[in-house]
């Protein structure tokens, strides 16, 4: 939250509101996942709205490496833009966690932030998938028909990772 609210502070107070809408483990984060902490803003582009320029000087003047493809400085957080491609959240109208002046902070519903969590499907992941489905209480089925919207290889791997909600929501 802290680094939302730099951001936020280095926007110039006038103009159009820039509107983010976030994916992976900040969803937990805002949901008060106890221990979870993230040093990345993964921005899902299909679903945001902002000036480039104006959102790169925010994101650095708030000390924080904007869209970085290459490499990472350890410990320095980021604020990562991401496209569909191996990352997939389907198609979804985005839900408005926040507002802070001209910042808004939007995410998917989340039974697509679980079946995009479901596609990597590692240790941390899971861990997020349990909070949200025990926090939530998601229709597996409606889970499952995100699922059957994307593309391969991720509709396979979520497929197969579709198990771990078998086994948490008898």
């Amino acid at each position: 939250m802290d680094l939302l609210e730099r951001i936020a502070g280095a926007l110039e107070k006038d103009g159009a509101p820039i509107r983010l809408c976030l994916i992976g483990s900040v969803a937990c984060v805002f949901g008060g996942m106890m221990g979870r902490t993230s040093r990345d803003l993964d921005v899902w582009r299909p679903a945001s709205d902002y000036d480039r320029l104006e959102l790169r000087r925010a994101v650095e003047a708030a000390g924080m490496l904007f869209d970085p493809k290459s490499s990472l400085e350890p410990g320095r957080p980021y604020l990562q833009i991401v496209d569909p491609g191996p990352t997939q959240v389907g198609e979804f109208e985005p839900v408005l966690m926040e507002r802070m002046g001209r910042l808004e902070i939007y995410r998917p519903p989340i039974e697509h932030l679980i079946a995009s969590k479901l596609v990597r499907g590692d240790a941390r992941d899971i861990e997020d998938v349990v909070f949200l489905a025990g926090k939530h209480q998601p229709e597996i089925e409606t889970i499952r028909d995100v699922v059957e919207t994307f593309s391969q290889p991720a509709k396979q791997q979520a497929l197969e990772n579709l198990v771990y909600l078998d086994i948490i929501q008898p």
